[in-house]
């Protein structure tokens, strides 16, 4: 219980500094440490997946290359739906869209 009762503490701290004035630049640099982290993530997937594509029998390598280079970004489906982007869910991706909201209710 005692663990549980930290975890709110911090959470609420943490939320109270974040309420703070946050800059333009901060959030900038946020969003920016959010894609080197998805980026890593996706990097292999993308080379992976090209790598199977190209192994396919008649298949041109530039057509994998140019098709699985944005794997991972959000797309539109053929409903009109989007596909949200991948690793959005990495502590970074969320500290820069909690970032970005606080900007946006100043």
């Amino acid at each position: 219980m005692k663990g549980m009762a930290l975890l709110l503490t911090l959470g609420l701290a943490s939320s109270a500094a974040l309420a703070a004035e946050v800059t333009q630049e901060q959030v900038t640099a946020l969003e920016a440490r959010c894609e080197v982290a998805r980026e890593a993530k996706l990097k292999p997937l993308r080379e992976a997946e090209i790598e199977r594509c190209k192994a396919q029998k008649r298949t041109d390598p530039g057509y994998c290359e140019r098709f699985y280079s944005d794997l991972g970004n959000a797309s539109r489906r053929p409903n009109g739906t989007m596909t949200p982007r991948m690793f959005d869910d990495l502590p970074e991706c969320i500290a820069a869209a909690k970032a970005r909201s606080e900007l946006a209710k100043q």
